[in-house]
This record gives C-alpha cells, structure tokens and sequence, in this order.
C-alpha cells in the first residue's frame, strides 16, 4: 500500500485540547455576557422560575394529603358587596366594624388573625378608635402590620429605634451577608401597640420585571429584628423558643420550635427569602367574605334585611358626611346567636388573615401564577410556607458551577466519541434531560437551579465544537480519507466517515484470517522494453484504474501497486465478534468476494484488450492468485512512514499462487476455493491441482480456475453502485 506520513499521537492530543477547548469558550461566553451586562438576562431565569411554578405539582397546604385546601390558615375578606349591601359606605369603614369583625373571630375560637390593614393615624372619631383597641385587647390574638420603609443601600449601618421593643426579635447574628435595615417608620396607634399581640412588617420588593417572589423576613432595629407579619404569628403558631433564633447572614435564619426539628429558613445575601407560592389566588385558602359572614350572621337571626342605620335612601349607602352625623351606628348591629356552630367552626383553631378586597382599596400585586394577585393572600403563602416548612433556595455557587459545566462535558464527551451527527442528537437529549431535572429537583427539593447560563453554554457549545471539528478535526479526517480512498473499500471509508473513533481500531496491529488477493500483468516487463513511456503510463492508468474499482467494489483493500502488480486483501474492516460462526461466515463471504473480483477483473480485462487493439495496442492477460489465512494487518509502519498492509506467510503464499498461475486464469489456495464454492461461485466439481510455489515446495491442493470456465461462469458486482461513485474520484 502506499506509505503516507502520519502522527496518530500528535492528531489525538490536537483532538483533544481542540475539543475542550470550545467547552471552556462555551461556558465562558454566559459568564462574560453576566458581567458586561448583569441585568440582560435576570428577567429571562425570574421567568424560568415562573414556569417551574405554574408546572409544579401542588403544594401540600395540610396535614391530610387529601385536602386541597389549607386547614390551618383561611382568609376573611372585606368586600364590596358587605360595603354596599350592609350600608357600610367607601371605605375607610368605622372601625368599629372591624372592632365587630375581631370580636366575632375571637369568640368563633380563631387561634390568630393577622390584619392585612394600616391603622396609622387617629379616626375622626375617638369611639371607633377605642372600640377597635379594645377589641384587640380583649382577643388576645391579633396582629398587627408595620409600614416602613427600607434603608437606603450603604446606610444599613445607621439603625433607627423602634419605639415598642417588646416585638422585636433578638437573635446570634453570624457570617457576611446583609439583613435589610428600616430606614423610617409608620407606628399604629400607641393603643393598638400595647394590645396587640404581635407586629410584623408587611414589606415587599418586586422584581425588575414587577412580580414579587421574595420578601425579607426581618428588618434589622436598634435593639432587635422586626419579623414579617406572617414570621410573627408562626412564631406564636409553632411556640418558638425566642433564644433560640440564629441569623447566618447571606444564608438562612434558624429557630427552634418546642416540638419537631429546629426549621432553617433559606435567604439570600440581601435577606430575603423566596415565597414559596401554593397557588394562584384563592385556589389553596378558603376566603370568606365579609358579606356571606354578614348573610350568614342575619339568616341564624332571621333577620330579613340589614339594620336602617346602615342604609340611606333607596337603599344606596349613606355618604361618610350622613354617616358622620350618626351618632347610634351600631346599635342594630348584628350579634351571634345562642347555638349558632357552623360560624365558629369555620375558624376554630384557624389563623385568619383578615384583608380589604373593595374597589379601589386593596392592594394587588403580580406573582409567578397572575399578574392581578391581591396581595392580602401573601400572607397565607408565607404561613403556610413557614407552618409547612416547604422553602425554596438558590442553587449554592458549587451546584451552579456544575449545572454550568456538566451538560457541557457530558457534549463534549458525545463529540469525543461519536461522528458530528452526536452532537446535535446529544443536545437535544443533554438540554431534554436538563430542562426535565430542573423542574424534578424544583419539585421534590425546592432547589432554583439556574437556567439562562447552563442553556446558554449548552447553545454555544454544539456551535464551537461542530465548527472545531471541521476547522482542525474533520479536516484533517478528510485529508486522511483523501490519501485511503483510492485503497479502502466504500464501506470503510463510509464507516470512518460516521465514526473516526474507527481509525484507531484500524491502525491498531491485530491477526485476523483474511483472503489475499495478488494480481500482474503477464509479459509486462518485456512490453515495457519496447513501448514508449506515455504508452505505457496509459496502459497501466486504464489497467490499475478499472482493475481498483472491481477490488474496492467487491470490499476489498487496495494494499499497494507494485508496477504492474496488484496486492489487496478482504475483511478487514469489518468489525470483530459475535462468535465463531459469525467470524466463520465472515471469512466465507470475503473470500467468496475476492474471487468474484477475480473472475470479474479478468472479464475486464477482455473489454480493455478490445480497446487496445481499436486503438492499435498489443493486448494483454493477467494471472491471479488468492489465499485465505491468519494475517499480522494494521499499521506496520512508524510514526512518520504510515503503512496499513498485512505480513505473513499466508501473504507470501498467496503472491506465489499467482506467479504460478496461467495467464487469464485464477489459481486459488484449498480453503479460498471451499470457501467460494460454499457461497456458490465456483462448481463443485472442479478438480484439485499441484504446482511447485516458489519458496513453499509443492502444493498438491490448489484449484485452478482456467480463462474457459472464468468465461462461462457469471459475475455480478454487489457494490456497483460504489464503484460508480468511485471512479470519477480515481480517474
């Protein structure tokens, strides 16, 4: 075969850091894009976050898997029909209906309510005010929200002194990281303040693109933490030890209730924590309306209609001016009734969040599951997240690093492997597979892996590595298989082309039985004596060319030109295993082929002869010898003189059958004639031989297929199609 220099070492080490490189590239370009532009792509991954919301099984909000709905938190909402039907006006309502409203809840048996209300300033009416702080006062359970407002960022340090101490947290504080410090205060009404059971703080900061999904837990006071509303009454809930919390700054928060495990709560470096939402709104938490408690309340009285101080003329609400100058407003107020269950079952032992829901009051905000979310329920939702302990967290920096770089390795390894055609299929699987684990660990873990940066770099990655193989690996292939096609069958050179990773086992040395095929031109040297060159180079052109073509289209390997020589040999590179029949069959079917490529070359040879002579030429015959055995095959060459051939006895064998043979015949060695005469191309009857080989001694075993049977017996080429498409590559 024709020797070609060639550095496998040098190529796969190139391969190699080619490859890896690209990965890096991939993973760097995300990187790169975060930190010349941080806030391009956080609305992208909030969205993700969203997604794996809205996708997420539902969110356990009781002890009993079966109920959908929360057992321990409900919410009571003001409405408009209460405001209208009821006469209670535009809101702001006399308080001393809210007054009404705690006193119905405490004697319904409610463990606590949280006020989703601001009570900031002093009502035009001294009475409502005390009615309302004496309702809080005989509850014992009601807790009320702190209005204020944040530190500007770099004045974290200068803390502002809450004016009630007693409903502030103390805590070990430890690690870097930041917990969010008031820069200013709204307080309610000094008597509010006294009576009511807890303060929390009801502070929320959206997200850049307007949806709040977290919130921070404590604002940090002189003297202690002010906790949220909702972190205040699952303190009372869960009977927290107060000396017991722990701020781990930049990380969570811990406390120790009096039964079960210490509860950590996840947060991030400005501390806040993730809400994990249950729901959209109303579909995790009973809601009772203001007006169905009302209907309720009036239908176990069996009033017919609501008490005339509440109504104006027509039966429209009276103004806040007429309302004003009533001075006995709730003196037809409506009172439980002796034996009255079903109110007070539906908040016994409940924590009740207590919100406005009329026109123009409420508040409303955008969550991941609705951009029209009052925002009252979010209370409910921290509640139950904290009652629950179902918290959400940020990937840590060694999880993103590996969501970052695995599925790009896991690429590259495809492209390692595989043909160019892994590359997209393994994308495709790597980003599936990806995608499904993102939301499988959001699900069951509550972990927010990152998105943007690992598909990203999943992107870029099939892009670089697809054009890195082409620039520096498959080009380099292709000028390899440039210098084998004229030597190697189409199959091989199909099967490089799908895999490169076939090369190696190529080169590799390895013995294998293979059929040796040996095929001259008789008389040539002393033709060559008398034609011109260009006579002679035209010749063998039209000689090696369709000679080649029978070979590669029969799966044989062209070894090497040797003048007016051929040597070739068939079945190496199909690959290896399946057994000994398998292997047995293997050999058959090649040596079969190799005297089919025979029989054909030799009828080739007649066609040329008659060109020859039309174009006034001597004609020519050529003699074949084939031989099956175990060879040495592969690359027995150097690092720097590449030679795929095959050695061995059997080989020299073979080049003696064929210089023994007669011209326009083929003389076949015993197994290569049993062999072909299995896979019925050659008779049975055809006769055993002797003849003295060279080097060998007699044979008395050989077959010898004379040109008067080569002319009878019929040959088709099973690759003709290959060959045709080689042909135009050779000539």
């Amino acid at each position: 075969m024709k020797s070609i220099r060639f550095v496998p070492r040098e190529w796969k080490w190139s391969y190699i850091t080619t490859i890896f490189a690209c990965s890096v590239i991939a993973i760097a370009l995300p990187l790169l894009l975060n930190f010349m532009r941080p806030a391009l792509l956080e609305p992208v991954e909030l969205w993700t976050v969203d997604l794996r919301f809205q996708h997420r099984p539902q969110l356990p909000v009781s002890d009993d898997p079966s109920q959908d709905r929360s057992g321990t938190v409900v919410a009571f909402d003001y409405d408009d029909r209460a405001a209208y039907a009821y006469g209670l006006g535009r809101w702001p309502w006399d308080r001393r209906v809210h007054a009404q409203v705690l006193d119905l809840l405490s004697k319904s048996g409610a463990r606590a309510v949280l006020v989703d209300l601001l009570f900031d300033h002093a009502a035009a009416n001294p009475a409502e005010d005390r009615a309302l702080v004496e309702a809080t006062r005989q509850a014992g359970m009601v807790y009320y929200p702190i209005a204020l407002r944040p530190a500007p960022q770099g004045e974290s340090l200068k803390l502002v002194r809450f004016p009630a101490p007693r409903h502030l947290l103390q805590a070990h504080v430890q690690g870097f990281g930041e917990i969010p410090a008031a820069g200013d205060v709204t307080l309610l009404l000094p008597g509010l303040i006294e009576s009511a059971r807890g303060l929390g703080h009801i502070q929320r900061t959206a997200d850049r693109d307007g949806v709040v999904r977290r919130a921070p837990l404590l604002y940090a006071f002189k003297g202690g933490f002010l906790p949220s509303l909702a972190l205040a009454a699952a303190f009372r809930q869960l009977d927290v030890d107060p000396t017991s919390v722990r701020i781990d700054r930049g990380r969570t928060i811990r406390f120790k209730p009096s039964k079960g495990k210490e509860v950590v709560i996840p947060i991030d470096e400005q501390g806040r924590t993730w809400i994990n939402y249950a729901g959209p709104w109303g579909a995790r938490f009973q809601h009772y309306p203001y007006s169905w408690i009302l209907d309720q309340l009036k239908s176990a009285q069996g009033e017919a209609k609501p008490p005339d101080q509440f109504k104006g003329k027509k039966g429209k609400v009276k103004s806040a001016k007429s309302k004003a100058k009533s001075s006995d407003l709730f003196k037809g107020k409506i009172k439980l009734a002796q034996g009255e269950a079903s109110m007070p079952d539906r908040f016994k032992g409940k924590i009740v969040v207590l919100s406005n829901l009329t026109t123009g009051s409420g508040s409303r905000m955008a969550t991941p599951f609705e951009g029209d979310f009052p925002s009252g329920e979010v209370q409910a939702h921290l509640l139950n997240m904290l009652l629950q302990r179902h918290f959400l967290r940020e990937a840590t920096g060694v999880e993103s690093a590996l969501c970052l770089g695995v599925p790009v390795l896991l690429l590259t390894g495809a492209a390692l492997t595989g043909g160019p055609w892994l590359v997209p299929v393994g994308f495709i699987a790597i980003l599936g597979s990806y995608l499904f684990a993102l939301q499988l660990v959001f699900n069951k873990a509550g972990v927010i892996l990152p998105v943007v940066n690992p598909i990203l770099a999943l992107s870029f990655a099939p892009i670089l590595l697809l054009v890195a193989r082409y620039r520096f690996v498959d080009r380099e292939r292709e000028q390899f298989q440039s210098v084998l096609g004229g030597f190697l069958p189409p199959q091989t050179i199909k099967a490089i082309r799908e895999n490169p990773q076939t090369i190696p086992r190529l080169l590799a040395g390895r013995t294998r039985e293979l059929t040796i095929f040996f095929a001259d031109v008789k008389g040539f040297t002393a033709f060559c004596k008398r034609a011109d060159p260009l006579q002679i180079q035209r010749i063998l052109r039209d000689y090696l060319t369709d000679m080649t073509i029978i070979l590669r289209g029969y799966g044989g390997t062209l070894d090497k030109y040797m003048g007016d020589g051929i040597m070739a040999f068939f079945g190496d590179a199909e690959p290896e295993g399946g057994g000994e029949e398998a292997e047995e069959r293997r050999v058959e079917r090649n040596a079969a082929n190799a005297v089919r490529a025979g029989l054909a070359m030799q009828k080739k040879m007649t066609e040329l002869n008659l060109r020859w002579l039309s174009q006034g030429q001597e004609p020519h015959l050529i003699r074949v010898g084939i031989n099956t055995g175990f060879v040495t095959v592969g690359n027995l060459g150097t690092e720097y003189l590449w030679d795929y051939t095959v050695i061995g006895p059997e080989v020299n064998k073979a080049q003696r059958l064929e210089s023994a043979a007669e011209a326009g015949s083929l003389l076949l060695a015993r197994r290569t004639y049993a062999l072909a005469r299995n896979q019925g191309v050659l008779p049975d009857d055809l006769p055993p031989c002797t003849f003295a080989l060279k080097g060998i001694g007699e044979e008395t075993d050989l077959y010898a297929v004379p040109a008067e049977l080569v002319a009878q017996l019929a040959v088709s080429l099973p690759y003709q199609e290959e060959g045709e498409k080689i042909e135009p590559q050779i000539s």
